[in-house]
């Protein structure tokens, strides 16, 4: 099942990963850049993710609002799009 969610507001982003739980899959788009895996870790913003080809990942989502495009969030059965265009 796939959910989209148009956001307006970016900051929105921030309150969603409080809903995401340890080892579920992330992808994060912003400007040219696309990054995914497994989170590890988040706090106010800051996500810490592991990629089975480039290891861990950190990012300070605070710093990327402007240029987010998209943030994904995979678990189970449920594939959720915040999408900021």
């Amino acid at each position: 099942m796939e959910k989209v969610i148009d956001v307006k507001n970016p900051k929105e982003v921030i309150e969603y990963l409080n809903k995401v739980d340890v080892d579920e899959y992330i992808e994060i788009y912003f400007g040219r850049v696309h990054v995914e895996g497994r989170l590890m870790h988040h706090d106010d913003g800051y996500v810490r993710l592991i990629n089975d080809g480039y290891g861990i990942i950190e990012i300070d989502v605070n710093e990327i609002l402007d240029d987010l495009l998209e943030l994904v969030h995979t678990k189970e059965n449920e594939r959720v799009i915040l999408r900021f265009y």
